[in-house]
């Protein structure tokens, strides 16, 4: 991984936590539009952060979901496997 994938991975995993100032999202978006990896990767953390956050609140009866909903989640994490 080269330092500019370093930084992106880094940004895009802070952008998770906190809101991006505009040149964080500027740098960002640029290096995604160029490399696939780190716009796959990026898409990956907040399909993760998405998926932990439902069950999450699922297993703590929070929320409840439907099988439509177990289905969607369940064929977006198999999407993102290939």
């Amino acid at each position: 991984m080269n330092s500019a994938c370093k930084e992106a991975s880094k940004l895009a995993s802070d952008g998770l936590d906190r809101k991006l100032t505009l040149w964080e999202r500027l740098k960002l978006q640029i290096h995604m539009s160029m490399c696939g990896k780190c716009k796959n990767c990026n898409k990956s953390m907040k399909l993760i952060r998405k998926a932990t956050k439902l069950i999450s609140q699922s297993r703590s009866g929070k929320i409840r979901l439907s099988d439509e909903q177990r289905e969607s989640l369940q064929k977006a994490l198999d999407e993102d496997r290939n």
